[in-house]
């Protein structure tokens, strides 16, 4: 019987820990200052604004998400958090990876091309799943 309630306990403790929670990006916190990663961009007049989050959650929550900007690593986003870069308007490389560390390791980096619009904030997600992550726009549904 111990075992059977035990059992089931972890069960349902698997099964709630698979949920990420969808949050709007002013809900996130912004990536403390030692997880960014300086950027070099050139070109900065009529520049935009890139802003890129990570749902809150556990699916992936042990594991740091690394997002890069044109190749270079731009920051380190835990969950709930988010991050924004002032950048040249025009076509961009947008990518995201795990850190390669612990059971982490050995994920192919996800790539998107991004536009980036003169004095104009485009928004990126990250998102997770039980199989997987993405990186995509950013859509605001009603609440």
């Amino acid at each position: 019987m111990m075992r059977r309630i035990i059992a089931t306990g972890a069960l349902l403790l698997a099964l709630g820990g698979c949920a990420t929670s969808p949050m709007r990006v002013s809900e996130a916190r912004p990536v403390p200052a030692s997880e960014m990663y300086a950027i070099k961009s050139q070109g900065t007049e009529d520049p935009g604004r890139l802003t890129i989050f990570r749902d809150d959650g556990f699916v992936g929550s042990g594991c740091d998400a690394v997002f890069y900007i044109d190749g270079q690593r731009a920051a380190k986003i835990g969950p709930g958090q988010k991050a924004s870069f002032v950048l040249p308007a025009g076509e961009v490389s947008l990518g995201t990876g795990l850190a390669e560390s612990g059971l982490c390791a050995g994920v192919a980096i996800k790539t998107v091309v991004a536009n980036i619009k003169p004095r104009k904030e485009v928004i990126y997600q990250i998102n997770w799943d039980t199989q997987d992550f993405s990186l995509g726009p950013y859509v605001e549904y009603g609440r």
